[in-house]
C-alpha cells in the first residue's frame, strides 16, 4: 500500500489546505454557537418546578376568591 502523504494525486494544495482550514474554523464558530443557544434553553426539571409553582398559584387564587366570595355566616 503506497502512502497517502505522498501519493501526488491526493496531495492538496495550499490554497485547498488554507480553504479547509477557513470551513473548518467556520465550522467551529457555528458549533459554539448552537452551544450557546443550547445553553439557554430550559432542562425539564425547570419547566416542572415552573409548572407546579403556577399551579400552585393558581389554585392559591382561586381559594381566595372563593373565600372572599363566600357569605359569612359559612365561614368558620
Amino acid at each position: 500500500m503506497s502512502d497517502l502523504a505522498h501519493d501526488p494525486e491526493r496531495r492538496l494544495t495550499l490554497r485547498q489546505a488554507d480553504q479547509a482550514r477557513n470551513d473548518f474554523a467556520a465550522i467551529l464558530d457555528e458549533l459554539d454557537f448552537v452551544k450557546g443557544q443550547l445553553a439557554w434553553l430550559p432542562t425539564r426539571a425547570y419547566v416542572g418546578k415552573i409548572a407546579l409553582l403556577a399551579t400552585g398559584s393558581v389554585l392559591a387564587l382561586i381559594a381566595a376568591a372563593a373565600l372572599l366570595r363566600c357569605p359569612k355566616g359559612l365561614r368558620a
